[in-house]
């Protein structure tokens, strides 16, 4: 039992970066939301813990367009609406500075947990994630490019899934998973507090 709660207190440590690191990463914290794009759209939250390191929580409204591979084709294998918890680790560092923006990559990967709108099956899924974050010095506002290459698997309590599938499937059906989103997000810096003290004082 100690050896667990030594491992968890130094998780927790090597999570909590100094005042010096942090002023490296492009922001602390930002919050805002998934665009309309394709196939998703929801709010989305980012965390920087280092300069490079940051954690990112979605919560997706998600169309997902299935296909399964078969005697080394790929079948169209149907169309389920979910809501997902999406969240991902990832590496972020600096490609390019502007006067008035600095361009990011980052890759990384999640795990989703969800279930169908539409029908009572829960659903299972892991994620790769890379892009690219375009982060304004002058303003609050970072816009994020991402695409999320994955696993998707449907389960419920019953013998059966859904009949909207155009190809047989078992329970629970593991399947391709995928999206591209286009996020846009406020973040807090450490210049937004300098500026609002200065327009008070």
């Amino acid at each position: 039992m100690k050896k667990i709660y030594l491992l968890l207190t130094a998780i927790i440590l090597l999570c909590l970066p100094c005042n010096e690191v942090m002023a490296q990463a492009p922001y602390k914290a930002s919050v805002g939301g998934m665009l309309p794009s394709l196939l998703a759209l929801g709010p989305s939250s980012k965390f920087f813990f280092s300069e490079h390191l940051a954690f990112q929580v979605d919560i997706l409204y998600k169309i997902t367009l299935t296909g399964v591979i078969s005697e080394n084709r790929i079948y169209f294998g149907g169309v389920y609406p979910t809501v997902e918890l999406n969240i991902s680790m990832m590496y972020q560092k600096k490609i390019k500075e502007k006067k008035a923006s600095e361009l990011f990559w980052f890759i990384g990967g999640g795990l989703s947990l969800g279930c169908e709108v539409l029908g009572p099956n829960g659903k299972f899924g892991a994620n790769a994630i890379l892009g690219l974050e375009f982060v304004f010095k002058n303003s609050p506002i970072a816009l994020q490019i991402d695409m999320r290459p994955g696993y998707g698997m449907l389960f419920n309590s019953g013998d059966k899934l859904n009949d909207y599938f155009f190809i047989p499937v078992t329970n629970p059906w593991s399947h391709f998973d995928w999206l591209i989103g286009i996020t846009l997000r406020y973040t807090f810096k450490e210049n937004n507090k300098k500026k609002l003290i200065n327009k008070h004082f």
